[in-house]
């Protein structure tokens, strides 16, 4: 009996488990899970997504690998600390894998590769996209809008919202550089030129001079070339005169003199004291005289005008002529050191050569300014530069923004989680892409709007930028042995030679200025001649009453003073007044019983002239100023600059014939004074001749040009990439 009740208890067990599990099997067939590997799928996307427009913000034009193969990369962790992107979690709400999640941009031949690697649990998947002209694009050649901030750097494309369907191409721009080369002719010189593949000589040819031999007999005359020569002297005073400014007088200096008054005071009690005595009754001079009278109590001066007389200059000029009288004489004379060399013989000695040598150095300095407050805020510092560096900052603020702000659906509803936000924007029934249970054909969904909430650290810094200056010494010696100096640097760039002539010289024994052209007996008219100016005064021989109706008679000015009086008949009346320091009346006066305290304002003067305005110091009351000047006079020297002998006395263009001759007893020579192409040319000046050789030279010219092309694909030739890509539209 027992046996059969346990058998019997344990068949209903079984019959309901059995009952349970077929239960549950049947309603997992009538309301299956929904499917939410899609929305996971979303979210995962969507994480990779974010880490990819964060390395699009971050990598700008420097911090982009610079050769071919070179990478540079980002992991998600290092993004967080930037505070690049939040914290990613997976569909299990794990955070995702900070170190084996990274962004990688490589250098590739033609563009740049981006790579985003996201690992979150056992989840792990990548996206390789190709980058360039969308985040560097300096020519604006793209179809985006390029936006860059000067401050950061960072490069901002606005991509226009185009439907899936678009497609594009990238394209590469490759440079070419075009040469044209071409060879010019220059001119004739004297200068050998080394010849090299720009520099060739294309032809040579010989030039020659000569003298010619003047027979016995023959008559030369002397012809010379006049010049002045400045000669200036200057002011060692200061003057108060202004002169007028010509060719010989010069203003040299100008300097403004001051002089002022000291004010202060005193206070002081008066006491007034009244005087009695007669009321005046003047009558007045009607006519001027020139009688100074004695003044009276009756008899006072009430007028005073001054007269002016003065004399007119003008000036008679008188002209002298000058003659000279001629003896000759043989001197030994040194030409002193000058670059002419000359052969020696009997008549040129050779005393020595000096040379003159340089040598030029260059310095540069150069320092740093103070420090300046930039306003500019930044969320981290600049790097320094050779010219510009930063400080710490020196301010500080923390901002709120929302990141990677998007639009999500989902078919459960979602809540904010820290950072991470979620505002319902509403719900729909929508069609069930899988099946949704119980026959159903559309489930809820719900759609977001969901960003992260960033806090953003920025600072302000201050910076110091560099300056550098440089400047040039040339030193310059004239030595008579240039091997120490040439061994220290220094270059030779003149040779002057010294030489001691021997000349029969005519020289001018006695010269006479006269008032005709004709000379005196054994004296030659020099054609050189001069005017002495006489000034002389006119009176104006009568009186005036101001300056300004003298006219032009303002030299030796006079001045008359004439005056006019009143005379008093007097009627008795208060006489005067007197304020005294004292009660006690002055004799005559008698006190009024009044008194007042008054304040006095004097003035003291400096009584000398200072040269600056803050040389008067407290003396700045009624200043006066002064103009004084210095003034520089040239009084030019007339001196032969040029002297030769001709066959003819009739003078070269610009000199003068000095009416000197010679009769040459002996054989003389007379210069071609010009180069010409054959001896054949040189005529009858074929002695003594020389030779001189010239160059002709061509040198090549090369003018380039940079040519700029868009292409698909490399184009070879002499093409180059230029490291920049565009993405283009295609119809």
């Amino acid at each position: 009996m027992e046996e059969r009740s346990r058998t019997g208890f344990i068949r209903d067990l079984v019959i309901k488990i059995f009952l349970i599990l077929l239960f549950v099997f049947l309603i997992t067939l009538l309301f299956p899970m929904p499917n939410l590997t899609p929305f996971y799928n979303r979210i995962f996307n969507d994480n990779v997504q974010t880490m990819k427009d964060a390395a699009e913000d971050y990598f700008t034009k420097d911090r982009m690998p610079e050769n071919v193969g070179d990478s540079s990369k980002l992991t998600l962790q290092q993004m967080i600390d930037k505070k690049l992107v939040l914290p990613f979690v997976d569909k299990e709400g794990n955070a995702c894998d900070t170190k084996k999640s990274y962004v990688k941009v490589t250098k590739k031949k033609t563009e740049y590769e981006l790579e985003v690697h996201l690992t979150c649990g056992d989840e792990s998947d990548y996206i390789i996209e190709p980058i360039g002209c969308y985040n560097f694009c300096p020519d604006n050649s793209c179809n985006q809008p390029v936006v860059t901030n000067e401050e950061t750097g960072k490069v901002t494309i606005n991509k226009p919202s185009t439907p899936s369907n678009d497609k594009y191409k990238l394209q590469y721009l490759y440079t070419r550089t075009n040469s044209d080369t071409r060879w010019v002719t220059g001119n004739w010189t004297t200068n050998r030129q080394n010849e090299s593949s720009t520099v060739k000589l294309v032809d040579t040819k010989t030039e020659y001079t000569g003298k010619k031999k003047v027979a016995s007999g023959t008559t030369t005359y002397k012809h010379v070339l006049y010049a002045y020569k400045d000669n200036w002297t200057y002011d060692t005073a200061w003057t108060d005169e202004v002169k007028k400014i010509t060719d010989t007088v010069k203003l040299a200096d100008t300097r403004t003199l001051y002089t002022g008054q000291r004010r202060y005071y005193t206070d002081s009690v008066k006491y007034k004291h009244i005087k009695y005595g007669y009321k005046d009754n003047w009558t007045y001079d009607t006519n001027w005289t020139d009688e100074v009278k004695k003044e009276t109590d009756n008899l006072k001066l009430y007028a005073t005008r001054t007269l002016y007389t003065g004399q007119r200059r003008y000036h008679v000029d008188n002209t002298t002529y000058k003659h000279i009288k001629y003896a000759t004489k043989e001197t030994w004379k040194e030409t002193g050191y000058q670059e002419k060399k000359y052969t020696t013989n009997d008549d040129v000695v050779y005393l020595g050569t000096r040379y003159t040598v340089r040598k030029t150095t260059q310095t540069t300095t150069g320092g740093w300014t103070s420090w300046v407050k930039d306003t500019t805020w930044r969320t981290s510092k600049p790097a320094d530069t050779s010219t510009k560096q930063w400080s710490d900052a020196y301010n500080k603020r923390t901002t709120t923004s929302k990141s990677n702000r998007r639009t999500v659906e989902s078919a459960i509803q979602l809540t904010s989680n820290g950072n991470t936000v979620y505002e319902l924007l509403y719900s729909a029934e929508v069609a069930c892409k899988t099946t949704c249970g119980n026959g159903k054909s559309t489930q809820t969904m719900y759609y977001y709007d969901t960003y992260q909430l960033v806090d953003t650290v920025e600072y302000q810094y201050m910076y110091r930028t560099y300056s550098s200056s440089s400047s040039t010494n040339v030193d310059e010696k004239v030595v008579t042995d240039p091997t120490p100096y040439t061994n220290n640097g220094y270059t030779i760039v003149k040779y002057e030679y010294n030489y001691k002539i021997r000349t029969t010289e005519k020289y001018i024994e006695d010269t006479k200025w006269t008032d005709s052209k004709t000379s005196p007996s054994g004296y030659v008219y020099a054609n050189e001649s001069k005017t002495i100016r006489t000034y002389k005064y006119e009176s104006l021989n009568k009186w005036v009453t101001s300056k300004d109706k003298l006219g032009e008679y303002t030299y030796y000015v006079k001045t008359r003073t004439q005056y006019k009086y009143k005379y008093n008949n007097p009627e008795k009346y208060i006489e005067d007044t007197k304020w005294t320091d004292s009660k006690t009346s002055p004799s005559g006066y008698v006190y009024a019983n009044e008194k007042q305290t008054t304040r006095t304002y004097k003035y003291e003067n400096l009584n000398k002239w200072v040269t600056t305005y803050g040389g008067l110091k407290d003396y700045t009351y009624n200043v006066s100023t002064r103009k004084q000047y210095k003034y520089k006079y040239n009084n030019p020297t007339k001196y032969i600059k040029d002297t030769i002998w001709t066959d003819s006395s009739v003078s070269p263009k610009g000199y003068t014939y000095t009416g000197e001759y010679k009769n040459n007893s002996s054989e003389t020579y007379v210069d071609l004074g010009r180069w010409v192409s054959s001896k054949s040319e040189l005529g009858e000046y074929t002695y003594d001749i020389q030779t001189r050789k010239l160059y002709k030279y061509k040198t090549k010219v090369t003018n380039s040009s940079t040519e700029s092309k868009w292409f698909d694909t490399n184009p070879g030739g002499d093409w180059v990439y230029a490291n920049q890509t565009r993405k283009v539209k295609v119809n």
